[in-house]
């Protein structure tokens, strides 16, 4: 198995925090969303202090990107001036430490299963990422210490990994720090990042009795060895047009749950032979699992036949995580002085890319908050506020695609209708997010203007996006809905979405969105001239705008976007 390398620059770190030191904002918590969060704001000249805490490397995390996810860490990197960070959206400019115990993503692979019966080679989707595109399996040992490498190179504090956070409060108007070797820290602000056992949450009113969320799952969550490459299972040529599945993330879906295969060990340069896997699963529906999570994994999978030969050989390498209900939402999450980010605020289902890029684009909100904040040493709340109620919208956001998601998975026919509105959704959402970075950035100012990529109140699409989208999003979530709630079948609600695909003019005829039967998608080089053909024809206004030649030239470094 591929060791982390989180040892590496212990010592480095160790010689950097100061607890006599008064920082300007303390991060607890030393994942993704700290590391980000403290090389945006060091770059900008803010006191960063950044100290890890016990649930960094054992609470279960993200572990891909979709090309979306790229955009938002280029609006990072672009409006924080922190190159490294736009290397997260292209995956051969990451340092090769990271790439080798990394995967990488070429595809997502959705594959429905029945109870006893082999897998229906006509029950899948594939998308197939763009060339120009280079999305990745994000090996989370490595990847949150290299954030954190990345912030230390930019001027941050990071305590030695042995020092974790104990505690955190607010007195005499400023944040305090107490660690597990008797230190205690200063800082003007504090940002939680640490998760479930939140010591700022804790202090204010702790979790939520009913998490506000709608969705619910059980987790089980581990990194295995000898995991099957599903074209292993099942030959490849079983489904015409298909690419190795093994070859980007793989998704399991029956009814009641999904199944996600992770793999870091599928490129030359890999060396880490390592499968993320996590099962969620509906607890109703899942109520009589064994209580040893090693036994309920199996307990499951033995269910399908394809699972259960493609896990025979699969070995944990790590405990698994467990949680009956995994969903929490925190009470309370902001105040005087001080904030809870991401893992700290809530915890939902880790599917369809969603964990890493809302860490993304919360740390983006939050330090657009914070930077003038700390220029301008005004600590009132109403700038905070206004993050967290974005929080809480971009978190209701989620929480509905992934119930729409779980009801999607009862019947292959709905799965099929609402991937497609999902694939359209993240396509536009990340033509529309690069058109707003570059319109911020050619404005007529001596300063770009960034306001149209802070428009937080619009909700889960937070930038300006052809006219259409967000109401095709919200009625099929609503179509989808009445299938839950045994309004409507799944069948007849599945036949709708496609048909409101087929009639909408923003829908490019890219990937023939409205035909069930077009389930293995590649950006060839045809549809590309199609496309071009499209948008100077019969595109609407506001789409044409989206595919100007600076908004979809094909790219090979990170530099150059």
């Amino acid at each position: 198995m591929k060791a982390s390398r989180s040892t590496d620059n212990a010592q480095q770190f160790a010689r950097t925090s100061d607890p006599t030191e008064k920082y300007d904002v303390a991060i607890l918590g030393g994942t993704v969303a700290a590391g980000l969060l403290g090389a945006v704001l060091s770059r900008q000249g803010v006191r960063v202090l950044i100290i890890g805490a016990a649930a960094d490397r054992v609470e279960p995390a993200g572990e891909t990107t979709v090309p979306y996810t790229a955009e938002v860490f280029l609006l990072l990197a672009k409006r924080f001036n922190v190159p490294e960070i736009a290397a997260f959206g292209l995956f051969p400019d990451l340092p090769r430490k990271v790439r080798s115990s990394s995967g990488v993503k070429k595809s997502l692979g959705f594959l429905h299963h029945r109870e006893g019966q082999s897998q229906d080679p006509r029950e899948c989707v594939q998308f197939n990422v763009p060339g120009e595109h280079s999305e990745w399996h994000l090996f989370r040992p490595d990847v949150d210490r290299y954030t954190l490498e990345i912030a230390a190179a930019h001027g941050a504090s990071v305590a030695p990994e042995h020092i974790l956070v104990d505690d955190a409060w607010i007195e005499d108007g400023e944040g305090r720090v107490s660690t597990t070797n008797g230190s205690v820290y200063q800082a003007r602000f504090l940002v939680d990042v640490t998760g479930p056992d939140s010591p700022l949450v804790r202090r204010h009113g702790g979790d939520d009795p009913e998490p506000r969320l709608r969705h619910r799952s059980r987790v089980y969550a581990t990194h295995m060895l000898g995991v099957a490459a599903f074209e292993d299972v099942c030959p490849l040529s079983d489904y015409p047009k298909a690419t190795p599945w093994s070859q980007g993330t793989v998704h399991h879906l029956f009814d009641g749950g999904w199944l996600q295969l992770v793999d870091f060990g599928n490129h030359e340069g890999s060396e880490n032979p390592v499968t993320g896997v996590t099962l969620s699963l509906d607890p109703e529906r899942f109520g009589d699992l064994p209580e040893d999570p090693a036994k309920a994994f199996r307990a499951v999978v033995d269910r399908y036949p394809d699972l259960a030969r493609q896990f025979t050989g699969a070995t944990p390498v790590r405990p698994w995580r467990a949680h009956r209900v995994y969903q929490r939402t925190a009470s309370t999450t902001f105040g005087e002085r001080w904030f809870a980010l991401e893992r700290s605020a809530a915890r939902n289902d880790m599917f369809l890319s969603r964990d890493v890029t809302m860490a993304a684009e919360l740390v983006h909100a939050l330090a657009s908050a914070l930077v003038p904040a700390v220029r301008r040493d005004d600590w009132s709340t109403e700038p905070f506020s206004r993050v967290a109620k974005f929080q809480d919208v971009l978190g209701d956001f989620n929480d509905r695609l992934l119930h729409a998601a779980r009801t999607a998975c009862r019947d292959f026919r709905l799965w099929n209708a609402f991937s497609r509105v999902w694939l359209l959704w993240q396509i536009l959402a990340d033509l529309s997010l690069k058109r707003a970075r570059l319109d911020c950035e050619a404005g007529p100012g001596p300063e770009p203007d960034w306001a149209p990529v802070e428009d937080f109140e619009l909700g889960g699409i937070w930038f300006r996006a052809p006219a259409g989208l967000r109401e095709l999003v919200d009625r099929t979530l609503d179509t989808i809905d009445e299938v839950e709630a045994g309004t409507a079948d799944s069948a007849a609600a599945a036949d709708r979405i496609f048909a409101e695909l087929r009639r909408e003019p923003f829908v490019p005829p890219l990937y023939s969105f409205g035909d069930p039967q077009a389930r293995v998608y590649h950006f060839t080089f045809p549809k590309r001239l199609r496309m071009l053909f499209w948008v100077k024809t019969k595109a609407p206004a506001d789409f044409r705008r989206l595919l100007t030649r600076d908004n979809v030239t094909s790219v090979t470094s990170a530099s150059s976007r």
